[in-house]
């Protein structure tokens, strides 16, 4: 349950998860965004324009396809696409059956300040490093290498979804890499050479934890790392067929010990916060990406489904403000959702018994507000979301 204490004209805000708004879909100019299947989504400014673009793998041709955002971040658009291509005209290109896609991942791989690509192969679970020669605001991408660990060609079966990330914080930047079988695999980087130029160096895979166990999320997993609860230290956030997760570091950056996986909700129509399952967009694979779409400083949740469609979560801080008042009134306001509800309890301490000021009151969309006179010696207030309200 989110709680936030307020004390007179001064708020307390605790640390809490990020909270997510009702799922909406990326469009292409004015229908939904589609690729024809198993859509694979990346965020990035491809282009350098300082606008995000999507990069999307897709299965219908083995490929991957930039869609560049004519509009702003807050408000995209995207009209215009192309497939990649690499060493001169050639498509990117990796066939592969069944529910396979190509999965790209974009970063300064050889820490020469450019932008460049890595992808995942479906089929075989392989990844493949392009470098970018030419300059951001104009990629031109050759294919480098087949990523190797431990001196062989790095696998993880199937359906390799690379994403690159400092895992156990020493400085150096490793690969994390979901599969088809629904595991995580950590390959440190030993390559302590930071030049530019350099690639990092892989020791063995080794299968991430969480809950004391190998991390399965079902099958073709996807990862993330972002600090979701806000307490300082970095998660994993992931996808799979069934559905979203959040899996909670409770140790530290270094060493990473991750709680069982559990799943991100939104509100829905019915004023209940539901997991993301593949039920929510009536189809199957999901595929996910964290950004903060519209730079407002919270991070948001993007995911592709095996239908081809590329859906869009609002992530929002649940945090309260107040508004200063005469005659003893106070006005709260706080960060809200569609449909949800919320009650307002009031204490005269800290440890004092709660009086509900008032229950189930309905959200008024991304900001709701109550205002109401102060009684007695309540001096601190908590705001919670019903969630066992119709």
């Amino acid at each position: 349950m989110v709680w936030i204490w307020v004390m007179s004209l001064v708020s307390v805000v605790m640390a809490d998860n990020i909270q997510l708004q009702p799922m909406t879909n990326i469009l292409s100019g004015s229908t939904n965004l589609n690729v024809g299947s198993y859509a694979i989504p990346c965020v990035t400014d491809w282009n350098g324009d300082g606008k995000k673009d999507l990069l999307i793998g897709y299965q219908t041709n083995s490929m991957i396809r930039v869609y560049t955002n004519a509009g702003t971040d807050a408000k995209p658009v995207f009209t215009t696409y192309y497939d990649l291509t690499a060493d001169g005209t050639n498509k990117i290109q990796y066939p592969c059956g069944g529910c396979g896609a190509p999965a790209p991942w974009v970063c300064d791989y050889d820490g020469d300040g450019k932008r460049d690509l890595l992808v995942g192969d479906g089929a075989h679970g392989t990844v493949f490093f392009y470098r970018n020669t030419n300059t951001d605001a104009n990629p031109k991408l050759v294919l480098n290498r087949q990523l190797k660990a431990g001196g062989t060609n790095l696998t993880v079966g199937i359906r390799a979804t690379p994403y690159v990330c400092d895992w156990d914080g020493d400085g150096l930047t490793d690969l994390l890499c979901g599969d088809g079988d629904g595991y995580v695999t950590f390959f440190k980087n030993i390559n302590t050479n930071t030049q530019a130029g350099q690639v990092p160096v892989y020791t063995n895979g080794v299968r991430i934890q969480a809950g004391g166990v190998d991390l399965n999320l079902g099958i073709r997993s996807m990862v993330r790392v972002f600090d979701w609860d806000g307490d300082g230290l970095k998660d994993l956030i992931c996808s799979s067929d069934t559905g979203i997760y959040w899996c909670r570091n409770t140790n530290s950056n270094q060493q990473p010990i991750l709680q069982a996986k559990a799943f991100l909700q939104v509100p829905s129509t019915n004023g209940q916060l539901v997991n993301i399952t593949s039920s929510l967009s009536s189809s199957t694979r999901l595929r996910l990406d964290l950004v903060d779409w519209n730079n407002d400083g919270v991070m948001d949740l993007i995911y592709g489904n095996s239908s081809g469609n590329v859906f869009y979560n609002e992530g929002y801080n649940f945090r309260i403000r107040l508004t200063p008042q005469t005659n003893h009134t106070i006005a709260l306001q706080w960060d809200s959702a569609p449909f949800l509800k919320y009650n307002v309890l009031a204490y005269d301490c800290l440890d004092g018994i709660p009086c509900p000021a008032v229950t189930n009151l309905p959200s008024e969309g991304k900001t709701t507000t109550w205002t109401n006179q102060m009684q007695g010696g309540q001096q601190f207030f908590r705001v919670q979301i019903v969630t066992n309200s119709p």
